[in-house]
């Protein structure tokens, strides 16, 4: 019996002494997580960059603040994302025709900073 105990002790140590090497070489591949670039604390511009992607899809807007709008929007197959609503930045030079909640609209947009702003905005009929 004291044996039986002995080497459940043992054994619990190896497995406790192993796990920590086991974990630090785990790593996650995010890789494949588009638009996933941008990490907080990281110093990044707030507008975005005039190199990067710029998407295109269409939606309804469903609110507007003095420096987002939420759009209920499309898929977007580049970013492989599904139809989903979500907060836009505005571009701060306000080049972007006036938007009404409920209105129909194509636009694009790109990865910022502090997430995605609105490059473009059309109504559609």
């Amino acid at each position: 019996m004291f044996n039986a105990i002995r080497s459940a002790a043992a054994c619990a140590l190896l497995v406790v002494a192993t796990f920590p090497a086991f974990s630090a070489e785990t790593s996650h591949d995010m890789s494949s997580m588009k638009g996933m670039s941008d990490m907080p604390g990281m110093a990044m511009s707030s507008e975005a960059s005039p190199s990067a992607q710029v998407y295109k899809t269409e939606g309804v807007v469903k609110k507007i603040t003095a420096d987002t709008v939420s759009i209920a929007h499309h898929p977007v197959a580049g970013l492989g994302w599904p139809a989903m609503t979500m907060t836009f930045a505005l571009p701060k030079d306000g080049s972007l025709p006036a938007l009404a909640v409920g209105e129909k609209i194509a636009f694009s947009f790109a990865q910022h900073a502090a997430g995605y702003q609105l490059v473009s905005a059309t109504p559609l009929k």
